[in-house]
């Protein structure tokens, strides 16, 4: 069953914001696994909404283990992350 991971970021400013990103977009191409869908919106001027969809419940561990290297690596950027993940919720 497909399972999404969304994540939340408050960054500590706008420019905290563009270089988290840029570090962001360089280094998920090549650490993340695989996902059916990755969206991210820019919600307001230093804050970020992830949602991403994986193949199963596993897969979404393994990303949720794999992003967290990132993050530590990048904590300097941010000033909050609330995670929530689920089943995707289908209707027939």
């Amino acid at each position: 069953m497909a399972y999404s991971r969304i994540v939340n970021v408050e960054y500590r400013s706008e420019k905290d914001m563009e270089i988290f990103l840029s570090n962001w977009k360089d280094w998920m191409q090549t650490h993340m696994p695989d996902a059916i869908s990755r969206t991210m919106v820019k919600t307001g001027p230093s804050s970020s909404l992830l949602m991403a969809v994986y193949t199963s419940s596993e897969v979404a561990e393994n990303a949720r283990q794999v992003v967290e290297v990132f993050f530590d690596e990048n904590r300097d950027y941010i000033l909050d992350v609330i995670a929530f993940h689920g089943e995707v919720i289908k209707f027939e």
